[in-house]
């Protein structure tokens, strides 16, 4: 019989917590952004695509956010690194409608899974054009020196 009388509050307190749940959950759900990345297969070398979700407001900017991603690679191994791993980010900057982006020399090495320096640039650039409409030219560097 005193299970009868705590079914009220058993009910309650199953709703609060849902009610919390659901709180967190649109709170955080507002707090990332959907961000595609292209990448080459490995199987017919055709583009493919990448859906990551980042912070919406990160402390060093969304390009800079962008970019780092772009040189960690895909996050599967279906698909080619555009950059040998352990390129980094030397400078990110964009004034107007241009970005300038400085890789480390690493950039420069080649493995079985990256194809020629020409079309890792290529794709690196549309990637950001494509996400960032706004930037109508990127600038590669690679060590100091342009790239294409």
């Amino acid at each position: 019989m005193k299970s009868i009388k705590k079914s009220p509050f058993v009910a309650a307190g199953f709703f609060l917590g849902t009610l919390i749940f659901s709180a967190i959950f649109f709170a955080n759900k507002n707090s990332v952004e959907r961000y595609l990345f292209y990448f080459h297969s490995f199987e017919n070398d055709q583009l493919c695509t990448e859906v990551r979700y980042l912070p919406k407001n990160p402390t060093q900017g969304k390009i800079q956010l962008f970019v780092d991603e772009l040189l960690l690679g895909p996050m599967t191994n279906r698909y080619k690194s555009i950059f040998v791993r352990g390129t980094k980010v030397e400078f990110c900057t964009l004034e107007g409608n241009t970005l300038y982006v400085g890789l480390s020399s690493d950039a420069l090495q080649t493995s079985t899974d990256t194809e020629n320096l020409r079309e890792r640039v290529s794709l690196f650039k549309l990637n950001i054009v494509k996400k960032f409409t706004e930037i109508k030219t990127v600038l590669v560097y690679i060590d100091g020196k342009s790239a294409f």
